[in-house]
């Protein structure tokens, strides 16, 4: 009993000693707030005219928007068509050793985003852009982000257990791959509810906060 208790503890340090280092997880951040800078200093790049004729900004788009009847349903097919395939390439990647870079590729890639279209809305719309630009990542990102970070947890953590556990002789990592593979099913079940909300609710905020545009 006690060789089996000092085995568990022995692996338990192992697996901590090989996870990520705070230093990768500093870089991972800097990237990702390098990243959000370069949004914001490419939307200053451009002018006022240019920013407008983006998507949601261009004036048109919002006044069709305010009165256009929106089908959910071929919405929700439409975005799940869109965000589903990425998602799931990103966790097919986390069963490899691109896992972390892909997830720090992906979340430098949103961090530009966000900071491009926080700055084209403010430099669009003023102040009001902020409401605006809130209200279009609302309430789907509240799930999104979470679901991103959690990938990036089982990229960069769990692979990692399934990794030591092979390495241990006579141990099988079934019960590890079980695991990894409900931590996966669950995340894709939470996405989808953020595809969900993206196209029945968020529609219907927007609406609401165009009246005012």
């Amino acid at each position: 009993m006690k060789h089996r208790v000092r085995r568990y503890f022995n692996s338990r340090v192992r697996i901590k000693q090989s996870q990520p280092k705070p230093e990768t997880m500093k870089y991972v951040r800097l990237a990702v707030f390098l990243c959000f800078v370069a949004g914001i200093f490419c939307a200053n790049l451009m002018d006022r005219e240019q920013l407008g004729g983006f998507g949601i900004w261009n004036t048109y788009f919002i006044e069709k928007f305010k009165y256009a009847r929106i089908h959910s349903m071929e919405l929700f097919y439409h975005v799940l068509k869109e965000r589903l395939p990425v998602f799931l390439l990103l966790l097919l990647f986390s069963m490899t050793n691109w896992g972390k870079a892909a997830g720090t590729i992906f979340l430098s890639w949103q961090s530009f985003a966000a900071g491009f279209f926080i700055t084209s809305s403010v430099a669009v719309y003023s102040i009001k852009g902020l409401l605006l630009i809130g209200t279009a990542v609302t309430p789907q990102y509240l799930i999104y982000i979470p679901m991103y970070i959690s990938y990036f947890y089982v990229a960069a953590f769990w692979k990692e257990k399934i990794r030591m556990a092979k390495r241990e002789a006579g141990k099988n990592p079934v019960r590890e791959y079980l695991v990894f593979a409900s931590m996966c099913i669950c995340i894709v079940s939470v996405y989808l509810a953020g595809i969900f909300l993206e196209s029945y609710v968020n529609p219907y905020l927007l609406k609401k906060i165009l009246k005012f545009f």
